[in-house]
């Protein structure tokens, strides 16, 4: 009889756990349990990603992601702890996709021709998220400043004639490559300037030569 009690009230201990941790309704007499869908901190970066390409960094708000996700905001506030963790995140996390799909493409053996190439292949490819990113207006520029210059550091100094350069010289470059490569993306996906892959192989070696 006791093992009895015990067999119940730890089935019915169960029962009470799994309906405070899933949606539960009632149909012929039965109870039926649907496990609530779990949004986790990858599911809203993927969301905000999306929103981030369509409408730019001014829509990333917890209620915009939060009705893109077709959630409430809780989720999103469970995972992060302020909207500034989150954007600061988002970032980082979609600077490191594009570090993997484009920028760490070796198109020639010229790593500094190789950072401009790179960055106009992406804004031919992905010209909503590169104009969110690189061309409108938002207060994160000197974030992602820093992871530019960050990779394009890793990536030259691969090379022995640069592991001579100071860390300012560097800096110097990748400021004058970065200019240089925006403000060519930016004419080309307006159809404005459209150069050829060795008219733009010159430029970046012009580049280059006056640091010296």
């Amino acid at each position: 009889m006791e093992n009895t009690k015990k067999i119940i009230f730890n089935f019915s201990y169960f029962t009470l756990n799994a309906i405070r941790a899933s949606s539960t309704f009632i149909s012929g007499g039965g109870i039926f349990l649907v496990r609530k869908k779990v949004y986790k901190k990858q599911h809203i970066l993927v969301a905000a990603r999306e929103l981030l390409a369509e409408k730019g960094f001014s829509s990333i708000t917890a209620r915009n992601v939060a009705e893109y996700m077709g959630i409430s905001t809780q989720p999103i506030y469970l995972e992060f702890k302020n909207m500034e963790e989150l954007k600061l995140t988002l970032l980082k996390t979609t600077y490191d996709i594009l570090e993997t799909e484009f920028f760490s493409k070796k198109q020639t053996s010229n790593n500094v021709v190789n950072f401009g190439l790179n960055y106009l292949d992406f804004a031919k490819t992905n010209s909503k998220l590169y104009i969110s990113l690189y061309i409108e207006q938002h207060s994160y520029g000197q974030e992602l400043q820093q992871l530019s210059f960050d990779s394009f550091q890793h990536s030259i100094k691969e090379d022995k004639y640069y592991a001579t350069f100071s860390n300012e010289k560097l800096k110097k470059l990748h400021m004058n490559l970065l200019i240089v490569t925006i403000g060519m993306a930016s004419l080309s996906i307006s159809g404005i300037v459209n150069q050829t892959r060795a008219q733009l192989m010159t430029a970046f070696e012009d580049i280059e030569q006056k640091i010296q």
